[in-house]
């Protein structure tokens, strides 16, 4: 299994830890407002014998609200720590991703946000010079998800199952990234097998079928990329269970996906059906 730490992988996996425990020390008390979300969630939601493959790097999510409830907000706080635990930003002139070096290796973490307006952009953060987050379609049930866990011994905010679920499947059904079709089926895979399946029970605990109609079709859709062991879901999921150092041949990953996710849409997409006849 690969432990390189410019990759995907569990020793990035370590890095990116290490660098968001600093962050939260340089927060303190103001972690509340810092969501963990993306590939460092999966294995803390369900336990599985499968390794997962890591993440390289860190995605946190910000609320910040419509457009017109932001002129109190204020997150000089947030860019003062990331300055003060050594973060400097990835590139020139972009405010959403920031890197620290851990041990050699660096370690971005990256800002996100979920409103409507301004798709698909940088959104300045009020009270910052520089810092901003990265607008996204997908990631906002994960918000109303709200979990503890500890990260490097630092206590962290963390989406749940139903808030990574429905933020992940929404996000891998619109970006159509083998890393998020990886991740949404990993944890969908892990549910099933544990006997007692929580998460289309857990995504409707946090999404809401009329008025976010869009949302909820979206990770019902994403779940037709799975139909097959040839499907392009099914085979993201089996190539990158192999790169994770599974020792299962990857037919059987593609199966596995098919079958998880499958049984997934069907508890959903039921759910969802029903509760929209009754609106």
């Amino acid at each position: 299994m690969s432990s390189d730490p410019s990759t995907r992988s569990r020793g990035a996996r370590a890095l990116a830890e290490t660098a968001y425990a600093s962050l939260l020390r340089a927060v303190g008390d103001r972690r509340r407002d810092l969501l963990l979300i993306g590939g460092l969630v999966p294995e803390h939601l369900v336990e599985s014998d499968e390794p997962h493959q890591g993440t390289n790097d860190v995605d946190v999510l910000i609320d910040i609200g419509l457009v017109y409830d932001r002129d109190d907000l204020d997150f000089a706080w947030l860019e003062h720590a990331l300055l003060a635990a050594g973060f400097v930003t990835a590139t020139p002139n972009t405010g959403w991703r920031w890197l620290l070096d851990v041990g050699g290796f660096p370690v971005l973490v990256e800002f996100l946000v979920d409103v409507p307006d301004n798709i698909d952009q940088e959104i300045a953060l009020p009270g910052c010079s520089v810092l901003g987050a990265k607008n996204l379609r997908g990631p906002g049930p994960a918000l109303h998800d709200v979990h503890a866990t500890q990260i490097n011994g630092e206590q962290a905010p963390i989406t749940g199952l139903g808030g990574y679920v429905a933020a992940k499947g929404a996000s891998a059904y619109w970006r159509r990234a083998d890393k998020d079709l990886y991740d949404f089926a990993w944890v969908l895979v892990a549910d099933l097998r544990s006997g007692r399946p929580r998460a289309a029970d857990a995504v409707l605990t946090v999404l809401e079928p009329v008025s976010e109609r869009d949302r909820a079709d979206a990770v019902v859709a994403v779940c037709d990329l799975f139909t097959s062991a040839d499907a392009t879901g099914a085979r993201a999921y089996s190539e990158l269970s192999t790169a994770a150092g599974s020792a299962e041949p990857p037919e059987s990953h593609a199966l596995d996906a098919v079958v998880a996710v499958s049984a997934f849409r069907a508890a959903v997409a039921g759910r969802i059906d029903e509760l929209r006849s009754r609106a």
